[in-house]
Formats: C-alpha cells, structure tokens, sequence
C-alpha cells in the first residue's frame, strides 16, 4: 500500500548515484528494487537523469520514497537518481542541464531551496552516493547561481 506525501514535506531533494557503469532505465531500476531482500513494493525513486538527459518518472511525487531512510527523509523528501557511477565519473553536460531544469521546477512548486539539495552520503548513509566525483557543495552553488539569473529584480 503506498503512503502519500503531504504538500508540505517535499522539503529536500535527495540525490543519487545508481551505482553501476551500464546503462539503466527506470524499468530495470524498478526491477532492481522488486527483487531485492526484502522487495520494495515499487522503485525507491522518483526520478531517474540518463546519462543523455533524459528524465524518467520512477514513484508518482505524492509517494513516499525509498531511497533514504537515514534522518526519515523518505518522508520529507523527493529522490533523484543518476545514471552512472558517481565514483568513477561526473555527471554528464546533459545530466547538468537536467537536474538544473528539475531543481528549478521543484523550486518553483514546492519552495525547496539549494541548501536542501543533499547527497545521500550528506544525510548520513554509509556510502558515497551520489558518488566521490561529485561534489556537492558545486552541485549547490550552480543550484544557487541559477535561481539569481532568473531573479526578477
């Protein structure tokens, strides 16, 4: 059964690294995620960035995540994943150009701000999602940098 969201609780974006060097769509992340032990219900994710720029729905943005259990984030929180292995190469240009164009939609529906942009690692999961190629605190300020040219002054 799944567990809504209410308005106000998509504070933070999440963001995540699949992990994995071949090519992945949401239906085989979902796959991934049914035959895990124990089996989510549903892929963790709601959105995937391929590495050509593409962005693919996982979870509807009113379902609880399962991507970050650490500081109940899944709850509070919509999660992003990218295409790739965030350890063994930085997102692509049009990966960037996604995640800015997604980040500025959620920024305009649901008020989420730059600083609430973590990586999972940021939240205290023991790993190094979205991956050691990314820096987080550059992922932010390009967030940051982006809401001030589109500022109306």
């Amino acid at each position: 059964m799944a567990r809504h969201l209410e308005d106000n609780t998509r504070e933070y974006l999440i963001l995540h690294t699949l992990a994995f060097d071949g090519d992945a769509d949401i239906a085989e992340v979902r796959r991934w995620h049914q035959q895990r032990t124990p089996p989510f219900r549903d892929v963790g994710y709601h959105y995937l960035i391929r590495r050509n720029g593409r962005l693919e729905i996982g979870r509807q943005e009113n379902e609880f995540g399962a991507h970050c259990i650490e500081m109940g984030m899944n709850r509070r929180s919509l999660g992003i994943a990218f295409e790739g292995h965030g350890d063994n190469a930085v997102w692509t240009d049009a990966q960037w150009a996604t995640i800015r164009r997604l980040f500025s939609f959620m920024n305009l529906k649901y008020g989420i701000p730059p600083e609430n942009v973590l990586g999972h690692r940021e939240t205290g999961a023991p790993k190094t999602c979205p991956g050691t190629k990314i820096d987080m605190k550059q992922v932010r300020s390009a967030l940051a940098g982006l809401l001030k040219r589109h500022a109306i002054i």
